[in-house]
């Protein structure tokens, strides 16, 4: 496997950006007088480790205190017991995920991570946390369920920047697996659009920075496919085969049919009714 890091770029007044591969996650860096914060871990110790040691170089004479993982996916998580030294954060939804379900072998073998390395965070907490940094206060917020149940958001309202996590890529749109709540996951973003002013700048967890204006875009298109998960859904039509109906599709049909298929899995699991559709008079 092939682990590598990008330098630390800065995205606005001492707020800082890495990617980090195999995945292209993206790492953020925010530095205060006292102490600075790191977001997301990467996907191994070994990796973890070395993202620490390039966001010390970055921080200069500011110590790294503290680290937040905004979920329990590989690329964002796996590096944490590389953060000697910091005090790690993450939901408490994020622990018991772990305690759950560990991560499959197949996947530890590949990345050449044991299964006692991966490890939760320090300190958990439930809706919402705060850090000073020194002359930078840093909220870190859950706002409920969209690509987990357990995604955080990072803000830093003094410096207008917002850390989305996977909740937002910018890369053509997000994915949807089967740890995903598709039909709350706008209404989540909500949470974080309502704090941002119009020079915002949003870190999404893959793909560079985005605008005010394209993380509200982001958010009308997967509202647009949880209506489209409704519709299939209401009128028995299976997923595969959607795409060819036609139509403008924000997304890849890959990635399109694998939202969808897990947004109509939760409507049949909340057991919605099928609400009944006429036909158009002609």
């Amino acid at each position: 496997m092939n682990f590598e890091l990008t330098p630390f770029s800065a995205v606005a007044d001492r707020v800082y950006t890495a990617t980090a591969q195999p995945a292209a996650v993206t790492i953020g860096l925010i530095v205060g007088e006292s102490g600075a914060l790191l977001i997301d871990a990467g996907s191994s110790p070994a990796q973890g480790a070395a993202i620490l040691a390039a966001a010390r170089e970055a921080a200069g004479a500011v110590p790294v205190t503290h680290a937040v993982v905004t979920h329990a996916h590989f690329d964002h998580l796996f590096g944490l017991a590389g953060l000697d030294g910091v005090e790690t954060i993450g939901h408490r939804g994020l622990a018991a995920a772990l305690a759950s379900e560990r991560p499959p072998a197949a996947q530890l073998a590949e990345l050449g991570v044991t299964d006692a390395e991966v490890v939760a965070p320090s300190r958990t907490f439930a809706l919402a946390t705060t850090l000073d940094l020194g002359g930078c206060y840093v909220e870190i917020v859950h706002f409920g369920r969209g690509h987990t149940d357990h995604d955080v958001m990072v803000l830093v309202p003094s410096r207008g920047v917002a850390f989305a996590g996977d909740l937002l890529e910018s890369d053509g749109g997000p994915w949807a697996a089967s740890d995903s709540w598709p039909s709350e996951w706008p209404k989540t973003l909500d949470g974080m659009l309502g704090t941002l002013g119009a020079s915002s700048v949003v870190v999404p967890g893959h793909g560079v920075p985005m605008s005010r204006e394209d993380a509200f875009a982001q958010r009308a298109e997967l509202a647009w496919y949880g209506g489209k998960a409704e519709e299939l859904y209401d009128a028995n039509k299976p997923v595969i085969g959607a795409w060819s109906d036609g139509g403008e599709w924000p997304w890849p049909q890959a990635q399109s049919e694998a939202f969808l298929t897990i947004a109509m899995q939760r409507l049949a699991e909340a057991g919605r009714p099928k609400r009944r559709t006429l036909p158009l008079l002609k």
